[in-house]
């Protein structure tokens, strides 16, 4: 569960890094650092091979990276909806 709420912490940090200025220095700097990060956690959670790692890995877009996040985040709450 630990590795599913780092997810979710890195999920609201791009979230609040879709609201600023793309031509800020600090926020570009801040959204490679993420996406990396993120990156990590899919190919933990899918692999590389997987459709989200693969389209985070292309974008450059934190709104795109956000979308695949929320994807993930409700596929996976689902998920334990059904198994619990």
């Amino acid at each position: 569960m630990s590795f599913q709420n780092d997810f979710l912490t890195l999920h609201g940090e791009i979230k609040k890094l879709a609201k600023l200025d793309q031509h800020n220095f600090n926020a570009e700097s801040k959204f490679l650092n993420l996406k990396e990060q993120v990156l990590n956690a899919l190919k933990a959670l899918f692999g590389e091979t997987s459709r989200e790692y693969r389209v985070v890995k292309l974008t450059n877009s934190p709104a795109t990276i956000m979308k695949v996040m929320s994807h993930v985040t409700n596929r996976t709450s689902q998920s334990i909806a059904v198994n619990s």
